[in-house]
C-alpha cells in the first residue's frame, strides 16, 4: 500500500496508486473512477500524464473515492497547490504546509535538504570551518566573521543542523571541520529548496555592492542566441563552473568564504525565423 506522505508530486502519487489498484483488479479503470467519484475520467487520465492540472473540487471527490483520511486529504490538497503553483512564493508556502505533517516520510527525506538551503548562512558557516578554529564554544566569534554577521544562536543552529546532516565532524583536537571539500547544487537547479537558496544569495550579492564594492566582481551581458547556441553556452558555463570547483578543491590554505553564482535566463519569448 503506497503512502501519500512519501510523495511531493501528486501526479506521480496518482499514477502509482492507479497502477497498484490495477494490479489488484484488472477491471479497474479510469472510467470506473470517473463514474464512482463523479469526475471526468478523460480529464483524470490527462492529469496523470501532466497534460492538465487537477482542480481542488475534483481532488476532493477523488480523495473521498480513495478513502483518504483527514490528514491525508489535507496533504493531498497542499501537494496539488504546491505542484501547480505559478510562482516561487506560493510554492514555498505550500511546501512548508506539507512539511507540517510530522508523520510524513517527506519530512525526513526532503525537509532536511530544504532546511539546509533555506538559510544562506548554513553554507557560510560550514565553509568557514575550513580555516576558522571552531571548538563549539566560540559561536560569537565565528558569527562575527560571516558577512553580514550572524548571532551566536544562529551559528549554534547551523552547527546543529550540519551535524545532523553529517556534513561536519569534530577532529581529535575538538575542532569542527567539513567532511567534504565541496557541496554543489548541480547544473540544473529545479527543486524549491535550491531555488530558495539561490534567491537568498542573489540578495546578498545586491547588498555587497554597497557593503564592499572593492571586493566583488560583478558583470552582466545581454545577448541574442539560437537554441543551438544556447545549448553550447550552457556547456561552456558548466565547464567553467567545474574548473572553478576544481580550483577550490585544490586550495590548501583557504582564508575566506566566497559565494559564486551564475545565472543564464531568457529576457524575451522565442520567435521562429522566417528567412528574412
Amino acid at each position: 500500500m503506497i503512502q501519500i506522505f512519501e510523495y511531493t508530486d501528486y501526479r506521480k502519487y496518482l499514477a502509482d496508486w492507479y497502477t497498484g489498484m490495477k494490479a489488484e483488479d484488472s477491471h479497474f479503470s479510469y472510467r470506473y473512477i470517473g463514474t464512482s467519484a463523479g469526475i471526468d475520467a478523460g480529464n483524470l487520465a490527462k492529469v496523470i500524464k501532466g497534460q492538465r492540472n487537477l482542480s481542488i473540487p475534483a481532488a476532493l471527490k477523488l480523495a473521498a473515492f480513495m478513502k483518504l483520511a483527514r490528514k491525508e486529504k489535507e496533504y493531498f490538497q497542499n501537494m496539488i497547490l504546491f505542484c501547480d503553483a505559478r510562482n516561487h512564493k506560493d510554492r514555498k508556502r505550500y511546501f512548508e504546509a506539507m512539511m507540517t505533517f510530522k508523520e510524513s516520510n517527506v519530512r525526513i527525506l526532503d525537509a532536511a535538504q530544504y532546511e539546509f538551503y533555506n538559510k544562506w548562512y548554513y553554507t557560510a558557516v560550514r565553509e568557514a570551518l575550513a580555516f576558522f578554529p571552531f571548538n563549539g564554544e566560540n559561536c560569537s566569534e565565528l558569527g562575527k566573521i560571516i558577512i553580514p554577521s550572524i548571532s551566536a544562536d544562529e551559528v549554534k543552529k547551523a552547527i546543529d543542523l550540519l551535524q545532523k546532516l553529517d556534513l561536519i565532524e569534530q577532529n581529535k583536537k575538538g575542532f569542527y571541520k567539513r567532511k567534504d571539500a565541496l557541496i554543489s547544487t548541480g547544473n540544473d537547479v529545479q527543486s524549491l529548496a535550491l531555488n530558495n537558496f539561490i534567491i537568498n544569495t542573489m540578495k546578498l550579492a545586491e547588498q555587497s555592492i554597497t557593503r564592499s564594492p572593492g571586493e566583488i566582481n560583478l558583470s552582466s551581458v545581454s545577448l541574442t542566441l539560437s537554441e543551438n547556441d544556447f545549448k553550447e553556452v550552457q556547456s561552456e558555463v558548466r565547464a567553467f563552473r567545474r574548473r572553478i570547483m576544481e580550483m577550490a578543491k585544490k586550495s590548501m590554505k583557504p582564508q575566506r568564504v566566497y559565494q559564486f553564482n551564475m545565472q543564464l535566463f531568457p529576457l524575451t519569448k522565442s520567435m521562429k525565423r522566417t528567412g528574412k
